[in-house]
This record gives C-alpha cells, structure tokens and sequence, in this order.
C-alpha cells in the first residue's frame, strides 16, 4: 500500500497522515529497514516523477488564451521535461573546466636555422 502510495506521487508525511498508517518516523525506518525495501522505494519514487509529470502536463493544457506569461510557462515548462527526458539531446550543454583543453596564454614561435652542411 505505501508503495502503491509513493507511485502516485504522496510523501511518507502524506501516507503517514491517511487513516490506518503508521505514523512517519515508522514507515521512514521501514522503507530504510533493509536494501529490498530501499530499492523498492526508490523505484516508488521514479514512478511517481512520471506521476508527476502526468499532473503537469495536464495542468499546462488548462492554460488557455493569449496571456503571454502563461504560454512562456508552458514552453519552458515542456522544454525542462524533454532535457529531464533525454538530456543528451535536449539537456543543457555545460562545458566544465576540467574537461576543456586549457588554451595557452600566448603563442611563441621560433625559427631555427638549419645547420650548414657538412662537406
């Protein structure tokens, strides 16, 4: 039940508060008690950011009209959705430091001249 819960997109504090639910610091220690139930949560969880996703979405089709700042929201909202979709393609591309050559301050050239020949 309280995974089914988390699916959905409700919080422990949410479950715990439902009538007939241990109260939070329990299911916290329960969800914590051993790796089974930990990785179970966790898969809860992801399921619900797609829930999540469902509810905004539908929360973006009720924008309705001309309003300018709501039709920003809306392309903003759906371009952070496709970068968290597939952030190799549509995420933000940030160049870190560490992986960047780092460019020389400035370029010297010298020119040598070849030794003569010997004979």
């Amino acid at each position: 039940m309280v995974l089914s819960l988390t699916e959905e997109g409700c919080s422990l504090r949410e479950i715990a508060e439902q009538p007939g639910m241990p109260d939070w610091p329990v299911l916290r220690r329960h969800v914590r008690g051993s790796g089974a139930r930990a990785a179970g949560f966790a898969r809860a969880r992801m399921l619900a950011a797609e829930a999540f996703e469902d509810r905004l979405i539908k929360e973006l089709e009720t924008i309705k009209g001309e309003d300018t700042a709501a039709m920003r929201l809306r392309i903003d909202t759906l371009k952070w959705l496709m970068a968290r979709r597939a952030p190799a393609r549509y995420g933000e591309k940030v160049e870190d430091a560490e992986t960047r050559p780092e460019r020389p301050a400035m370029v010297r050239r010298v020119i040598i001249d070849p030794p003569a020949p010997r004979t």
